[in-house]
């Protein structure tokens, strides 16, 4: 475990750079319940910076998991009333979000996968109208992760138990910019700067579309809607004029797909924990924007309840660009978590867009956005294609080839 004042800059770093906390304003942190500790030092941080009251939930992955054994489908699927008003209650007041997760890879592999996708796609259902708060960047919100020993044990499963979560702690706050003797809040202002630049020649450029290929066997072309908006980095909450950082760690450029302009097969490079199940060796034929076929190694049922979601979770939401030599992936590690696994690779995201992606997006209803070429479904689930010998090709509005990535990394 790192020292106590290493673990109070990075909490000092998810209040002031990740949520941003206004004064006087409320934070909702919600976590699990083994990390209780380094949220009390995120709640000191908080009130430190002017927060004027903390909500703190948490949740424990290993109850979830007994409930999906052993509980009543009906009763599960049924979102407390208590909860939804909780919700509403924060965004009416203006809240920000802390998201603190800690990964469980592998931890429902022995589940009904059918049961578990049923109750997640019921309370997805329910939790709909409070989606935008955080997709349309209403207020501040921020995912940030804590390690835990089941998932330290498999990043690194050669070493011990501490040493593994040494170890993965130590991967962790490497790709938060975070050591003993160095601003981690300045070192994300400069990281901001440089994701703006990549945004900035990509929406210069205006692409109609890309096309994806490497060794792996990906062939895909992506269609993107007029008047795309490519962004990266830090974002400004709209009812609160506040900039934060949605995700930390981020590395990525991304944008929206146009809906049924997906056309291709697409390979994914790394497995994906799906709720608690692995994901591995798997792959996605598209056409007219939508999952005609797949296969997976592993995983294949969970797969398979995700894409059968709703009406468009079988359609893309995100196209997001990272460099294959991003620091992340010089790490060379398996994170077996999208929210690290996404930033070492270039990834595509099936279900919901993000209407700021799209010029004028968060003013449209779904019909409009939908109109416009974004997607909208009750799910958002990156999984990463990005590859070494990636190449990605961009085409203007007249038909002009531009050299997007080549060999997995920028060549604009």
């Amino acid at each position: 475990m790192p020292n106590e004042a290493v673990l109070r800059k990075y909490a000092r770093l998810l209040i002031q750079t990740g949520v941003n906390i206004r004064k006087g304003q409320l934070l909702v942190i919600q976590a699990d319940v083994q990390n209780a500790s380094f949220t009390e030092l995120c709640v000191e941080e908080a009130y430190k910076a002017g927060a004027g009251e903390v909500w703190t939930f948490f949740n424990d992955e290993y109850i979830h998991r007994q409930s999906i054994l052993h509980g009543d489908e009906k009763a599960l699927s049924t979102m407390p009333k208590w909860r939804l008003k909780q919700e509403e209650e924060a965004q009416e007041r203006k809240c920000a979000e802390l998201h603190l997760i800690s990964s469980m890879p592998g931890l429902l592999d022995d589940v009904d996968h059918s049961k578990a996708g049923r109750i997640q796609q019921a309370r997805s259902r329910a939790m709909k109208p409070y989606y935008a708060y955080t997709s349309a960047c209403l207020g501040q919100w921020c995912v940030a992760a804590v390690p835990n020993a089941l998932w330290a044990r498999k990043v690194f499963p050669q070493l011990a138990e501490k040493e593994a979560l040494s170890a993965l702690w130590d991967a962790v706050l490497r790709t938060m910019y975070i050591s003993e003797d160095n601003d981690p809040v300045q070192a994300w202002e400069e990281h901001d700067r440089a994701l703006k630049e990549h945004c900035d020649v990509l929406n210069q450029m205006q692409f109609q579309s890309l096309h994806y290929a490497n060794s792996l066997g990906t062939d895909l072309v992506v269609q993107l809607p007029m008047h795309h908006i490519w962004s990266g980095g830090s974002e400004t909450a709209r009812l609160t004029k506040a900039v934060f950082q949605a995700n930390m760690p981020t590395e990525e450029v991304f944008t929206t797909p146009l809906r049924t302009g997906v056309n291709g097969t697409v390979v994914a490079s790394r497995p994906l924990d799906l709720n608690g199940t692995l994901v591995e060796d798997f792959r996605f034929t598209f056409r007219d924007g939508e999952v005609i076929d797949f296969h997976a190694e592993k995983g294949s049922e969970a797969l398979e309840h995700l894409l059968n979601t709703d009406e468009n979770s079988r359609r893309l939401g995100e196209a997001a660009l990272v460099p294959y030599d991003s620091p992340i992936s010089r790490m060379n590690l398996l994170f077996y978590d999208t929210l690290f696994d996404e930033n070492a690779s270039c990834h595509l995201a099936l279900g919901d867009s993000y209407p700021t992606q799209i010029e004028g997006g968060v003013e449209m209803s779904e019909e409009e956005l939908l109109a416009h070429g974004g997607n909208v479904s009750s799910v958002h689930v990156d999984f990463m294609i990005g590859t070494q010998d990636l190449n990605i090709t961009g085409y203007d509005q007249e038909g002009k080839e531009v050299p997007v990535f080549r060999n997995g990394s920028f060549a604009v």
